[in-house]
């Protein structure tokens, strides 16, 4: 597939209906005007929403089956923003067309499920995308433009803080497949995998951590469509935080406490540098946390200012159309977050330093 500014990108998407994930993010950054029926992997669209995304991306809409969107010859590229246990059936088929592939983290139910996608893709020779979406935040973009500029000098040390109030006590019926011991995903899983690639996207690869990894919400209330507690309560087995510290490939030392199911939300983020210090807060509570968070940036005690609004998916979206693949995440770097989970529970369950 051509990444030329010239030439657009002919996207299908699968998984794209009146709600969920790709109707709520993905999309809209591609249209003026989205209008979608309740139907699933249907998709109905108008203008696009941005003159310069719409020169590099079209968009094909369709219905009928994953084989059928993979097999046209009139899309170039395959969105898969399906529930994660479809997550290898659907995107096999897209890449034994020989399409190219975007996919939401994680990429898989097990880091295997992952492993074989990307060993795939990579016998096919196709592009793959991961929707790492936290990279093309605000003050990631920022924080990233000035760590790269050498304006701190060598990075030293970094703490990062974050969290989020997903899975507090409640949680959603339409989940429910998240609280099974047979999955090997779990809400830190989404959490950690988002912020820690974001992370090391800025600040480079680990090379080798010390972990605990607790569950402190052993028991999950369901609530039904209106958000309301139900009666139901299942048990909840996979861990809630993850403390995390050890040394970046760089040299550096680093320390990071991701939190899932509190609340109240925190983000702290301080990057130190031989020459300065990068300091990213978020002191206001949020719905979220870590994915609803807009945090304030000061380089060396000066606030920088950032624009008002996030456009993560429209950034990514851009990159992907220019053909910026130092900018996106692929299926290398989705196996490559696997390794670091992974690793993490090793580290806590052994309680010892694992080299990455």
């Amino acid at each position: 597939m051509s990444s030329s500014n010239s030439t657009p990108i002919r996207l299908g998407f699968i998984g794209l209906s009146a709600t969920g994930w790709a109707a709520n993010a993905l999309a809209p950054p591609l249209f003026k005007n989205l209008s979608l029926p309740n139907t699933p992997s249907a998709a109905k669209y108008s203008e696009l929403a941005s003159e310069a995304i719409g020169k590099k991306v079209t968009v094909k809409p369709y219905y009928g089956s994953a084989e059928h969107i993979a097999a046209d010859k009139d899309v170039d590229m395959v969105v898969v923003s399906v529930k994660l246990l479809g997550h290898k059936e659907t995107a096999s088929k897209v890449i034994d067309a020989g399409k190219d592939l975007f996919i939401e983290w994680p990429a898989g139910n097990h880091s295997e499920e992952t492993k074989v996608l990307h060993d795939a893709a990579k016998n096919k020779g196709i592009r793959t995308v991961v929707g790492f979406q936290l990279r093309f935040s605000h003050y990631a973009l920022k924080a990233k433009s000035i760590v790269d500029s050498g304006i701190l000098g060598k990075i030293v040390s970094a703490t990062f803080n974050f969290s989020s109030i997903w899975g507090n006590l409640v949680y959603p019926d339409s989940a429910r497949y998240l609280l099974d011991p047979s999955n090997g995903l779990g809400m830190m899983d989404i959490l950690a995998g988002h912020g820690l690639d974001m992370f090391t996207h800025i600040l480079g690869p680990i090379s080798s951590l010390s972990a605990v990894a607790e569950n402190k919400a052993p028991l999950i209330t369901l609530t039904d469509s209106e958000g309301k507690p139900t009666d139901e309560v299942l048990p909840q087995t996979k861990p809630t935080q993850y403390c995390v510290n050890g040394l970046l490939a760089s040299g550096a030392t680093f320390s990071v406490h991701c939190q899932a199911a509190v609340t109240e939300t925190e983000f702290l983020w301080v990057i130190r540098g031989e020459k300065g210090t990068l300091r990213i807060v978020d002191e206001a509570a949020k719905q979220i946390g870590l994915f609803d968070a807009t945090p304030q940036v000061y380089l060396n005690g000066k606030k920088i200012e950032l624009p008002d609004q996030e456009n993560r998916s429209g950034l990514l979206w851009e990159a992907v159309a220019e053909g910026r693949e130092e900018s996106y995440a692929n299926l290398e770097d989705a196996v490559r977050m696997r390794t670091v989970l992974g690793a993490i529970l090793r580290s806590s369950k052994e309680g010892k330093r694992v080299d990455i």
